[in-house]
C-alpha cells in the first residue's frame, strides 16, 4: 500500500476470485473444520484466579484488562502484538473501526485489530490488517502473501495470553469484490483471517486487489 489506502468493502461479496491458493470461500471452509479449539475455560474447571496489577514506586504500571464473563469462562482480551516468526514479524496491534464502508488503515508498523468482530481466540473470525509496503519501503505485512499453509501465527493479548494459528492458505481478491461474507462471517471455531494489499499497483488508485490469509486456531 505504497499511497498508504487499504479499502475493504464491507458490504460488497465476490462473485469470483483469483488467489495463489483456494477461494475465500473454500479456505473459510478449512478454517472450520476439525475439533472446535474454544478458548473458553473448561467448564468443569473453575477460571484461574488473576491477581491485581498495582504499580509500585518506582516501577512501571500495567493497567490490567478487566475481566469480561463469558459463557463457560473469560472472554480473551483484546489482541495487543502479532508475531509470525517464519516472516521477522513482530508487532503491535492496536484497534481499528470501519468508516464508511471501509477498514480504517493502521498506522504504518502496527497491524490493525477490526474492533467491531471477534478477538483473537474467540469463536468466529478475527481480522487483523496490516500494509503491504509504503513510500519508504516494504511494509509489515509484505511477506504475508508468500506464507505457505502451516506457518504459525501467535496473537498476544492484553493479559499476555498468546492465542496460536496455523495458516491454512490464501486467496486474492479484487477489493471491487471484496468477499465480506467469508472474511466477517460466523464461524463455529476461532480463525484469524490476516488481510493486506496486493496485485498490480495503479499510479493514484494503489493496489488493485486485497490478499487473505486464513488461520484457524492450533
Amino acid at each position: 500500500m505504497a499511497t498508504g489506502a487499504l479499502v475493504l468493502l464491507l458490504g460488497s461479496d465476490a462473485k469470483r476470485v483469483a488467489g495463489p491458493t483456494s477461494s475465500p470461500r473454500q479456505l473459510a471452509r478449512l478454517t472450520e473444520l476439525g475439533p472446535v479449539m474454544s478458548p473458553a475455560v473448561d467448564p468443569q474447571r473453575p477460571p484461574r484466579a488473576l491477581a491485581p496489577v498495582v504499580a509500585g514506586p518506582g516501577r512501571a504500571g500495567i493497567e490490567a484488562s478487566p475481566l469480561e464473563s463469558l459463557e463457560g469462562g473469560i472472554r480473551p482480551a483484546p489482541p495487543q502484538r502479532i508475531a509470525i516468526p517464519a516472516a521477522g514479524l513482530d508487532a503491535v496491534v492496536e484497534p481499528v473501526s470501519s468508516n464508511g464502508g471501509a477498514i480504517r488503515v493502521p498506522d504504518v508498523g502496527r497491524a490493525g485489530w477490526y474492533d467491531a468482530g471477534p478477538r483473537p481466540g474467540e469463536i468466529g473470525r478475527a481480522v487483523i490488517i496490516g500494509h503491504l509496503d509504503s513510500r519508504e519501503g516494504r511494509g509489515l505485512f509484505s511477506r504475508v502473501p508468500s506464507l505457505p499453509p502451516g506457518t504459525r501465527v501467535d496473537v498476544t493479548d492484553r493479559r499476555g495470553e498468546v492465542r496460536r494459528f496455523n495458516v491454512v492458505g490464501a486467496a486474492q481478491v479484487p477489493k471491487d469484490r471484496f468477499p465480506a461474507r467469508y472474511v466477517y462471517g460466523a464461524a463455529p471455531a476461532p480463525v484469524l483471517v490476516l488481510v493486506t494489499c496486493g496485485g498490480p499497483f495503479r499510479a493514484g488508485r494503489g493496489y488493485r486487489d486485497n490478499v487473505l490469509l486464513f488461520a484457524r486456531a492450533a
